[in-house]
């Protein structure tokens, strides 16, 4: 380490958290290495401590100037904080530390060069997702495999860059061959961004009933507040088990109430309203209210409604669908022929607000359930992409896509199931889904409930960088996880082409449009539920 690099001296240290006071020498933040101007203290710059054979990196967290006792006399010096992150020896950079360094150890300034090391680490995969912010010369790796096998979180308010960077991210694996990757997509937002990719409009796109699993057909038909609700489960559970094995006589020894298989709802409906309606003749002419007398009449309302409704055609009235049989084609559509979807974008912009948790649940429990009976899975992982995360995954309001993702991200990678869930609200993102993930970008949030909900979940050394959330640019991030070397601050690629997310400009729009809205055709559309 050269004497122009020497800034100070370690005079505390705790378990990951180094003290370092600032050489007396220092007048100027401001230093010139190699013809390039480095800052010192800066937060996120890297500090080295040399350890004999060995050296310790450091992540600056926290600078203040202070009045400091030396020598009985109080001097005023710059104080730094740093995170341990890392060791570098023998030329090869290691996470973690195993050895800490005593008070007095010389501390000095990381430049470009000292850092490549570290940088270039998971070079070998080739997968590189931006620019480090603070060195503008290295490009961020990560560890690919570990990056998508263990789970992602990408947060950022409104405006901070999260469609473009899930665009930037999941462009750069869209070009192999063997890419699974199922985006569902709230907003339509994605489909520009991946021209090639395998389309399905949810709302155009069949979605049997005869899929949803019996939480789900509990959930979307009975209401819990209803005093005969455990009447009406015991009782659907029976008739949906006897169609299905009467329906698929060659699966009856194997059918449960939850396996996938065709049966008639409408045949359940009739044999419902005759229990709701039945009455018991008497002698004499008399006659009284059968056992099930008025006790579906709520049920009924709620089937009904889903029934008639046009909305909900899409479940409720399959034309295509008709038979189990036809699971088989199912599939295909989701993941292509042979599994070669790539990208696959399951819009769910049309679908009526009110099921999307029913639909999120179907459509993530059909394809975890696909590679969990699927024996060839260690060859056909998937990546599950959760956009706007926050309307279906509640932290609050227990359901059955919470329950369905909650159980992916706990066990999803034995299988083969990985998660990416964005979100512009993480504190109001089921924390069971959150904690479960390995690696988090973290884009400009300006909540303080959220900041301090995404301080609880990464490691405590690291909790200080979240303090620069809100002064994050657009499109930057913090990289924290099991597939970075060390946290990095990067401004993540512009993705090409981007997705359908940018701001509407307002002030030019309103000083002239191109175009003129027709209040006719526009209510016509809403009428008949027609969206681009």
């Amino acid at each position: 380490m050269t004497e122009q690099k020497f800034i100070g001296t370690v005079i505390s240290v705790t378990s990951g958290i180094v003290t370092v006071l600032l050489d007396q020498s220092i007048t100027t933040l401001k230093r010139e290495i190699n013809g390039k101007s480095y800052f010192i203290g800066q937060i996120g710059s890297y500090i080295l401590i040399p350890m004999g054979s060995f050296v310790l990196v450091g992540l600056t967290n926290k600078l203040e100037k202070r009045d400091v006792i030396i020598n009985g006399t109080s001097q005023q010096r710059y104080i730094l904080e740093a995170s341990l992150v890392g060791t570098v020896k023998g030329g090869r950079y290691d996470r973690g530390v195993s050895y800490f360094p005593s008070v007095d150890a010389p501390v000095f300034l990381a430049e470009d060069v000292d850092l490549s090391v570290a940088f270039s680490i998971f070079q070998r995969y080739g997968f590189s997702v931006g620019n480090v912010s603070l060195f503008e010369t290295q490009r961020a790796f990560l560890d690919a495999n570990k990056f998508f096998a263990k789970h992602i979180a990408i947060l950022g308010s409104s405006g901070s860059g999260k469609s473009c960077t899930v665009a930037s991210i999941l462009q750069k694996v869209a070009v192999f061959p063997d890419t699974n990757v199922i985006i569902l997509d709230i907003h339509n937002e994605y489909k520009p961004a991946f021209e090639n990719a395998n389309y399905i409009r949810v709302a155009d796109f069949e979605l049997p009933f005869w899929l949803m699993n019996f939480d789900e057909l509990c959930e979307m038909f009975i209401d819990n507040r209803d005093e005969n609700a455990s009447t009406q489960i015991t009782v659907l559970k029976d008739l949906i088990i006897n169609s299905k094995r009467g329906k698929n006589p060659q699966m009856s020894p194997f059918i449960t109430i939850d396996t996938p298989v065709y049966y008639d709802l409408s045949e359940i409906r009739a044999k419902i309203q005759y229990m709701d309606t039945e009455k018991i003749t008497l002698g004499g002419g008399q006659t009284k209210d059968g056992p099930f007398y008025g006790k579906f009449t709520r049920f009924l309302v709620r089937l009904d409604g889903k029934l008639n409704d046009p909305r909900y055609e899409f479940m409720f009235r399959p034309k295509k669908y008709l038979d189990s049989a036809k699971f088989n084609d199912f599939m295909t559509n989701i993941f292509g022929i042979e599994g070669k979807a790539k990208i696959t974008i399951l819009d769910l912009s049309g679908v009526p607000f009110d099921v999307v948790n029913t639909i999120v649940s179907v459509l993530a429990r059909t394809i975890f359930d696909f590679n969990f009976w699927n024996p060839n899975r260690r060859e056909f992982p998937i990546l599950l992409v959760f956009e706007e995360a926050h309307n279906y995954l509640p932290s609050d309001i227990p359901s059955a896509a919470r329950r369905t993702v909650e159980r992916i991200a706990k066990e999803g990678r034995k299988y083969g199931v990985s998660i990416m869930v964005v979100s512009q609200r993480p504190a109001e993102v089921s924390e069971t889904i959150l904690s479960q993930c390995s690696n988090y970008v973290v884009m400009r949030l300006t909540n303080p409930h959220d900041q301090d909900y995404v301080r609880r979940l990464v490691p405590d050394t690291f909790a200080s960088l979240i303090e620069v959330l809100p002064s994050l640019r657009q499109g930057e991030a913090l990289l924290v996880g099991e597939s970075t070397p060390m946290p990095l601050r990067v401004q993540i690629d512009l993705p090409n082409p981007e997705p359908d997310s940018g701001d509407i400009k307002f002030y030019e729009k309103w000083k002239k449009s191109d175009s003129h809205t027709q209040i006719d055709k526009v209510i016509s559309r809403w009428w008949k539920q027609e969206k681009d």
